[in-house]
C-alpha cells in the first residue's frame, strides 16, 4: 500500500559502544505538507516552519513518543510566531505568522520559546525560555541544556529550492570518554559537506557511530495533518464567557472560524451553540 504523501520517519537509535543516542529524521515529506497547507507563505517561510517541525518531532522522540509536544516560538524576526505541534499518534502540524520582514533572520531575539508537553495521565506542562542569538536549534539546544539539563546537538536542514530537509539530534551519555566526544564533534562539523540528499536514516548512523554500528530503540511514522474538527471547535466557542459569545454573534448572519493550522473555513451559528446546552 502506498505511503500517505506527507508521511515522514523519526528514527531512535544507540551506538553500540553506548556512549551516543541519536534520532534522525527525513523531513522532506513534511516539507511538501507545509507547502500545500500554506499556500500563502513563501518558500523560505515554509522552511522556517518544516525546521521547527522537525525539531518538534525529534524533541517528541526523547520521550519516545507517548506524549503531545507542542513548540512555539515569538520573537523580533522576520517569523513573529512559528509553532509546531507533535501528536503521540504520529499527526504534526504547524502554522507561522509573518512578522518584520527587514530582520535579517526568521528567528531573532528578544522573544520567547514556549515548550509544552502533555500526555493523557496529567496536566501540560508548559515551560518558557528567553530566546538566545541564533536559529531554531541553538534555542532547542539551550532548552535542553538549561531545562532538562542535556548535553544535546541539534542539526535542522531544509532547502527553500528543493525542500529536502531533515534534522539529527545527537546526545551524550554519561561516562562517555573525552576521546569519543572529540570525534563525534569532529563527525557533526563535517556534516556540513554532505549533502541533503545523502543524509538518510542509515547514512547518519553511520556518520555517527562512525562505522562502529548502531541498534534501533523506537521508530514512529509523521503524517502532516490537521487535527481540527467542526466538533472541537464548537466545544472551544461553547467555554467562552457568555458575554465573549454574545460580541461575537451581534451580527446576524454565521459567524467564519479559519483553522489556523489548515484554513479550513467553519460557518458557525448562535443555534449551533446553544445546541451544546440543550
Amino acid at each position: 500500500m502506498e505511503e500517505p504523501i506527507h508521511q515522514a520517519r523519526v528514527i531512535k537509535a544507540l551506538t553500540r559502544d553506548r556512549h551516543i543516542r541519536l534520532s534522525s529524521l527525513n523531513a522532506t515529506p513534511l516539507w511538501d505538507g507545509v507547502r500545500r497547507g500554506h499556500p500563502h507563505l513563501d518558500p523560505e517561510a515554509c522552511a522556517c516552519l518544516t525546521e521547527l517541525l522537525s525539531a518538534t518531532a525529534l524533541l517528541q522522540g526523547r520521550t519516545v513518543f507517548e506524549e503531545r509536544l507542542q513548540l512555539l516560538i515569538k520573537g523580533a524576526g522576520r517569523a513573529k510566531a512559528v509553532v509546531a505541534d507533535c501528536w503521540p499518534d504520529g499527526t504534526i502540524r504547524g502554522v507561522l505568522d509573518l512578522g518584520n520582514p527587514e530582520a535579517q533572520d526568521w528567528v531573532a531575539a528578544p522573544g520567547v520559546l514556549q515548550v509544552m508537553r502533555s500526555n493523557p495521565a496529567g496536566q501540560p506542562y508548559i515551560g518558557n525560555l528567553e530566546l538566545v542569538a541564533g536559529g531554531i536549534q541553538v534555542q532547542v539546544e539551550h532548552y535542553l541544556q538549561s531545562s532538562e539539563q542535556v548535553q544535546a546537538s541539534l542539526t535542522l536542514w531544509c532547502d527553500p529550492g528543493t525542500g529536502e530537509a531533515g534534522g539529527l539530534l545527537v546526545e551524550l551519555l554519561p561516562n562517555c570518554p573525552p576521546a569519543r566526544l572529540a570525534r563525534l564533534v569532529q563527525a557533526i562539523e563535517g556534516l556540513e559537506v554532505v549533502p541533503y540528499w545523502e543524509r538518510t536514516a542509515e547514512f547518519l548512523a553511520t556518520w555517527v557511530s562512525q562505522g562502529e554500528g548502531t541498534e534501533e530503540l523506537a521508530s514512529v511514522d509523521l503524517t502532516y495533518r490537521c487535527r481540527c474538527t467542526r466538533e472541537a471547535l464548537l466545544e472551544t466557542l461553547r467555554r467562552f464567557p457568555a458575554a465573549q459569545k454574545a460580541d461575537l454573534f451581534k451580527d446576524e448572519g454565521p459567524l467564519e472560524v479559519r483553522c489556523d493550522y489548515c484554513g479550513a473555513m467553519y460557518p458557525i451559528t448562535r443555534v449551533d451553540l446553544l445546541a451544546g446546552n440543550a
